[in-house]
């Protein structure tokens, strides 16, 4: 049994509080799936296509990567294509990514700052992932207290990629799935 006891907007996501009523391997199971297997978005593939800023071309792409994407992936394939062009003197911003297709969860994450006359044109992919592959996928950091035997307390607080009772409930799916896999093994193994 979940119980929500708390929720709000913070600068970079939302902290989510809630209680869950379960043997304790249940908890740590859906602690583990939240951080590192509800798959969200990020910058994978970085097409450079102009850079005369003073950072170099796999630091810019290392930096685009980190930035947090909205949105909850509905299919492994999914792609959303960013552009950026600017030429200084002036500080790049995340809100200087535009698409088509998605959004930035930031738009003030400054990522390089150009000189008169530097350029940069960058094209880059966002694609789906999870947390166990690379931390830029990662959608929230997720701890617990045990308050009792079989009742914790999670605190969970998200990057902006994903509502917070969003990525509970997909880790829940999960966690269901897996089991149902398991049962299933199960049952070939007795026959």
């Amino acid at each position: 049994m979940i119980t929500i006891k708390e929720k709000k907007k913070t600068r970079i996501g939302e902290e989510f509080i809630f209680s869950l009523k379960a043997p304790i391997s249940f908890s740590n199971a859906i602690r583990r799936i939240m951080i590192s297997e509800v798959p969200t978005f990020a910058i994978e593939d970085v097409y450079i296509y102009e850079n005369s800023s003073s950072m170099d071309d796999e630091i810019l792409a290392h930096r685009l990567g980190l930035i947090p994407i909205k949105g909850k992936p509905l299919l492994d394939t999914e792609i959303i294509t960013f552009t950026l062009e600017k030429e200084g003197p002036c500080t790049v911003y995340s809100s200087d990514l535009k698409s088509e297709n998605g959004e930035v969860a930031f738009k003030n994450i400054p990522i390089v700052k150009l000189g008169k006359g530097q350029r940069i044109k960058i094209e880059c992919e966002a694609v789906p992932g999870i947390g166990k592959v690379h931390a830029k996928w990662q959608p929230c950091n997720a701890v617990y207290k045990q308050l009792s035997e079989d009742e914790v307390e999670f605190f969970v607080e998200t990057f902006g990629q994903i509502d917070a009772e969003q990525i509970l409930k997909e880790a829940v799916k999960i966690l269901r799935d897996k089991a149902d896999s398991f049962l299933q093994q199960l049952e070939t193994i007795e026959q």
